[in-house]
């Protein structure tokens, strides 16, 4: 029940929006993965089809379906995974941008209304 309990952050909701669109995902191994993203879960495991795998030497394989475990995603101060530009649009960003202007209108310490 903790769990479920938990509220899930921005970037979760967004990978949810990606279903059903082209993505790229980069591992810890360095592989890159680039298919349909048919499900995701909150620990961000993956459902790919129609995939196309690069591997770190180079190599290309095509695979039909990957399922991909979301520990295994690299995830560092750069992108780890590309969701298509649409996304931008996402009413995720609207609910940021509001509660960002609902902060910067609050009064910070040593500061007057």
């Amino acid at each position: 029940m903790a769990a479920a309990a938990k509220a899930v952050g921005v970037p979760i909701k967004l990978l949810h929006e990606g279903e059903g669109h082209m993505v790229t995902i980069e591992l810890k191994n360095g592989e890159i993965y680039r298919g349909h993203l048919d499900e995701s879960e909150e620990t961000m495991n993956c459902l790919v089809t129609d995939v196309v795998v690069t591997a770190r030497d180079g190599r290309v394989t095509k695979l039909e379906n990957v399922y991909i475990r979301g520990s295994q995603i690299k995830r560092e101060r750069r992108a780890f995974m590309i969701l298509p530009d649409l996304l931008k649009h996402s009413p995720v960003f609207e609910k940021v941008k509001e509660l960002k202007k609902a902060d910067d209108a609050k009064p910070r310490r040593g500061q007057r209304k």
